[in-house]
């Protein structure tokens, strides 16, 4: 029979043996949260066109009356 395990390889390695996982870089493991992502563009888009709404009207010029 074929044992079609991946990690059941003989490169070194390759999770195959008795050696201990290796730890996920911190940019990957907040790259592949899909809730991070979602909270942090929003957080992100809100900050960004928030200031700039608030800079647009301190700059805006007093209207003319007739």
């Amino acid at each position: 029979m074929v044992d079609s395990d991946p990690r059941s390889t003989d490169q070194p390695g390759a999770g195959g043996g008795g050696d201990a996982p290796e730890e996920i870089p911190l940019g990957q493991r907040l790259l592949d949260n899909w809730v991070f992502l979602l909270i942090s563009c929003l957080v992100i888009f809100f900050v960004f066109y928030t200031g700039w709404g608030l800079v647009e009207i301190t700059s805006l010029s007093d209207a003319p009356l007739p």
